[in-house]
């Protein structure tokens, strides 16, 4: 698989695109477009990778994509067979129909989160309550009536702080796709075989470079070396199975890639800012909010 851009979706009825999705599976090939995309996930759990920032994303996450930002939401086959990923995702473009209409004044708080978007915005739960509704009208509101409802939603997150970015300020949107291929590839094979041991020879060698090129590759490339990146995955799998499942942390531990549960105890803290055990205890609110919110 490798980066790829996405052409325009079509709507001969409307300029904005809006659906409701029902899968199994999410996870194709990182890409960008020249629309923004706002997502909202009601079910499911994954890997996220938007830019150069790399999490888990859970039921309830809303974020807004904006235009050229690469990006991927992917699950796991393995652990999801039983699972049914379900997401509300809106794609719309800078200019609708013709008619630049954020440069109304009207809408410069939105023109704003607009130009802000271009690092990718992770939305609090706080803030993705209100929407919910509006999001799910959106999907089957037609005409005028999208228009306004788009508007609004948009409207709402603008006014509010409660938010954060996610890609770096150092990201640079992929403007030759070659090179943005070899680190897909790179990225695919990380995500595939993270639970094992990755040298830097063999990773070297799936880039097609020698390890110092590609270390210095790498770093350009996410401003990342290739352990931290390597650890953020496994951690963020380690978080995705903390949330959703009751597996002792050892086990967790393992599972992910780590050797020794001290190790995996440090490493977690240094990226999480509290230990494995007290992270799921975190989370076991916030697994009832959602589930009350969505059913």
């Amino acid at each position: 698989m490798k980066l790829q851009f996405k052409p325009s979706e079509q709507d001969a009825l409307s300029s904005i695109v809006a659906r409701r999705v029902h899968r199994p599976y999410v996870g194709g090939d990182w890409h960008f477009h020249k629309e923004f995309e706002l997502i909202y996930f009601l079910k499911g759990h994954g890997m996220r990778i938007v830019g150069d920032h790399i999490s888990n994303f859970q039921k309830g996450e809303l974020v807004l994509v904006g235009e050229w930002l690469p990006h991927l939401w992917r699950n796991d086959e393995r652990t999801t067979k039983d699972e049914v990923v379900d997401f509300i995702v809106v794609k719309f473009p800078k200019v609708l129909d013709g008619v630049d209409l954020f440069s109304l004044p009207e809408l410069t708080h939105i023109k704003a989160l607009l130009k802000e978007s271009n690092r990718g915005l992770l939305f609090s739960g706080k803030i993705q309550a209100l929407v919910h509704k509006s999001m799910l009208k959106l999907c089957k509101a037609s005409s005028a009536q999208k228009l306004i409802s788009f508007l609004g939603i948009l409207q709402t997150l603008s006014k509010s702080q409660d938010h954060k970015t996610l890609s770096s300020p150092n990201f640079s949107i992929p403007k030759e796709v070659g090179g943005e291929n070899r680190l897909h590839k790179v990225i695919n094979y990380i995500s595939a075989n993270y639970a094992q041991n990755i040298y830097l020879e063999e990773i070297a060698t799936v880039a097609a470079m020698t390890p110092p090129a590609f270390c210095r590759f790498f770093k350009t490339r996410t401003n990342k070396t290739f352990s931290l990146f390597l650890n953020e995955v496994r951690i963020s799998k380690a978080c995705q199975l903390l949330i959703n499942g009751e597996a002792p942390i050892k086990q967790i531990c393992y599972d992910v890639g780590f050797s020794s549960l001290t190790n995996f105890n440090r490493t977690f803290k240094n990226f999480k800012g509290t230990s494995p055990s007290s992270f799921r205890d975190g989370y076991s609110s916030f697994r009832r909010q959602n589930l009350e919110l969505i059913s």
